[in-house]
C-alpha cells in the first residue's frame, strides 16, 4: 500500500531548528542532459550529466529569533551554507546542504506579512528512511 504524507506531518528544519510558520515547501530533483552529435546518426544521443537541486518554501513571516527564519536571513548575508532538512513524516526526509538564494517579504495592508524563500543546494541531497 502506498504511504500518503500530509501536511500535518511535514516540517523545515535548519540545522536542529524548525523553521516556524511555513505553509508549504518544494524540492526540484533535476539534472542536466548532453547531447552528442555524431555523423552518419539521424538521431541525437542524449547522456545524463551533472544533477542538481534546489528548493523553496513560503509561510508567514516571523524573525523572532527562536523561528528559524532569522538564521535563514543571518546565512543570507553572511554566504555561508545551511544544513536543510524537508520533513515530509518523522522518518522520511530530504537532507542537504543549501545556500540561501532569496527571501521575498510580502506584506499588504489588508493581510499577514508572508515570506518566501529560495535554497540553491550544494552537492548531494540525501533521501533518508529510517
Amino acid at each position: 500500500m502506498a504511504t500518503l504524507y500530509s501536511g500535518k506531518t511535514g516540517a523545515i528544519a535548519i540545522g536542529a531548528k524548525d523553521v516556524a510558520h511555513m505553509g508549504s515547501w518544494s524540492l526540484e530533483l533535476s539534472q542536466d542532459i548532453h547531447e552528442v552529435v555524431s555523423f552518419g546518426n539521424r538521431f541525437k544521443e542524449k547522456l545524463p550529466t551533472i544533477l542538481d537541486w534546489s528548493a523553496s518554501a513560503d509561510g508567514a513571516v516571523d524573525f523572532d529569533t527562536n523561528s528559524g527564519q532569522k538564521d535563514l536571513m543571518d546565512a543570507w548575508l553572511s554566504g555561508d551554507a545551511v544544513e536543510l532538512k524537508l520533513q515530509l513524516d518523522a522518518t522520511t526526509f530530504f537532507v542537504g546542504e543549501a545556500i540561501v538564494e532569496s527571501l521575498t517579504i510580502d506584506h499588504a495592508a489588508d493581510g499577514a506579512g508572508e515570506i518566501s524563500i529560495s535554497l540553491a543546494g550544494s552537492n548531494a541531497v540525501v533521501l533518508t528512511l529510517e
